[in-house]
């Protein structure tokens, strides 16, 4: 989150040249909620202003995102990667996601997203170093749930383990090429059950089935 200021004084326009001096921003950049006005009164009371003071979220956000993209662009240069960038500030959040695409992501997501997982922990490491810790930079692939594969993942283990204790046919719903291609994967190596691909009015599964001998 980024630091509040609380100024008291006379005339808000010192009180944003000293919030912008302490927070080293721009009066541009300044998000300003007005705690206190007190205007000079008949009786000779002076004017009194409090104020809160902070970066506006989008300005923190973006300035994660450039550090972010920065490193990113540099490595993917000297690996020889063919990576895409798409940035997203999700302002309510507070987080920035980083989406990739291009051929070279398949690298990124191998051994179930473990390299895009270590990257992005690195990504949060020099970004925290650089500006100090902040928002939180996520790091995903277009088109593709990591966390939704990980579940079917284990979808497919439980159903294996069920159908060598019953020899009972399961099904496990896939969302795409690539959701079928790692139940796919999974299966190949069980020699004693056979998948196939079906399709009804609620989508694409996968249904595995014991083999007899």
């Amino acid at each position: 989150m980024s630091k509040i200021l609380e100024l008291e004084g006379k005339s808000l326009d010192q009180m944003v040249e000293k919030a912008c001096q302490d927070l080293g921003c721009l009066p541009e950049d300044l998000k300003i909620e007005i705690l206190e006005y007190t205007s000079g009164g008949m009786l000779g009371s002076s004017k009194k202003i409090k104020a809160n003071f902070m970066i506006k979220p989008d300005k923190i956000l973006s300035e994660r995102a450039t550090r972010a993209l920065s490193f990113l662009k540099e490595l993917f240069y000297h690996m020889d990667f063919q990576i895409e960038t798409q940035t997203q500030l999700l302002g309510e959040k507070m987080e920035v996601d980083i989406i990739f695409s291009g051929p070279d992501t398949r690298y990124l997501l191998q051994n179930e997203g473990e390299p895009l997982s270590a990257l992005e922990y690195l990504t949060n490491k020099i970004v925290a170093k650089a500006l100090g810790v902040g928002p939180k930079i996520n790091l995903k692939v277009r088109g593709v749930d990591l966390e939704r594969e990980k579940r079917l993942v284990k979808a497919v283990e439980r159903a294996l383990e069920l159908i060598k204790e019953d020899k009972k046919e399961r099904a496990v719903r896939i969302g795409n090429k690539r959701e079928e291609r790692l139940v796919l994967n999974r299966v190949k190596d069980e020699p004693n059950i056979a998948a196939e691909i079906q399709e009804d009015s609620r989508g694409k599964k996968v249904v595995l089935r014991w083999k007899e001998a």
